[in-house]
């Protein structure tokens, strides 16, 4: 009897870990540029005992957090420093210990400093590292990232900068608790066929009413794990009401 119950305890958890993920995704789906990045893989557990009769066996799941990387609805805003990154490109960012990480989120800006930034407040690297726009007017990005002004006193435009873009495609990306991107081990290179679509956004590529019927699922899921448990209980008085009468 009491496999079962730790079957059920086991599923339990699996599925509240489902559930904490999915919540997560419906938070999120009106977020520019955010990926799915939940995949699950299930293994048994053979739990024995030298000397013992009876074993143990229980699936144990493990997340693997890579990025799902198919790209979202694009959304035209018209807005000069809203971009969406076309194919299987990214943005490289820069990580809070200085590292190179990447990121689908193209609402960006101008910080008080002068740097370009993502609607989450990380540096947008270049060519040559971050990049810093001087004060101007008519500030756009081209479709090959390169960002470009017209300088105060003057009528012609000048480039400030080319935003570093990169190929992930058949790249596993893995998602970090800050929502950017990143290789197991090494960096992207630049990747110069990549191409942006000015003054447009990429929207959330989780299906809102996907989540919502696996929000149901998942709720039916555990209710039956209760279920269970509570048959078990039932079962087990039955029997030890029958030893007694025995």
């Amino acid at each position: 009897m009491d496999k079962m119950i730790f079957t059920m305890l086991n599923s339990m958890k699996n599925v509240q870990h489902k559930q904490t993920n999915n919540a997560h995704e419906i938070a999120n789906v009106i977020t520019p540029g955010f990926k799915k990045s939940f995949s699950e893989q299930t293994k048994s557990l053979d739990v024995h005992v030298d000397g013992a009769l009876n074993s143990r066996a229980m699936p144990i799941s493990k997340a693997t957090n890579i990025v799902d990387m198919n790209p979202g609805a694009l959304m035209i805003s018209g807005r000069a420093l809203d971009i969406y990154v076309n194919d299987a490109g990214a943005l490289v960012v820069q990580g809070p210990e200085g590292q190179e990480l990447y990121t689908r989120r193209g609402d960006l800006s101008v910080s008080a400093n002068g740097m370009l930034v993502t609607g989450t407040g990380h540096l947008v690297i270049g060519d040559d590292g971050p990049i810093t726009v001087p004060q101007g007017t008519n500030i756009s990005i081209a479709n090959d990232g390169r960002v470009n002004m017209i300088p105060p006193g003057s009528h012609l435009e000048v480039q400030v900068g080319r935003i570093k873009l990169v190929n992930t495609a058949d790249q596993d990306m893995l998602i970090r608790e800050d929502g950017l991107y990143q290789l197991e081990k090494g960096d992207l290179p630049l990747d110069g066929e990549i191409r942006i679509t000015p003054k447009a956004l990429e929207g959330s590529n989780v299906n809102a009413v996907d989540a919502m019927v696996r929000m149901i699922q998942l709720s039916r899921q555990y209710e039956m794990a209760v279920n269970m448990i509570k048959n078990a209980r039932e079962v087990d008085a039955a029997s030890a009401s029958t030893m007694r009468l025995s």
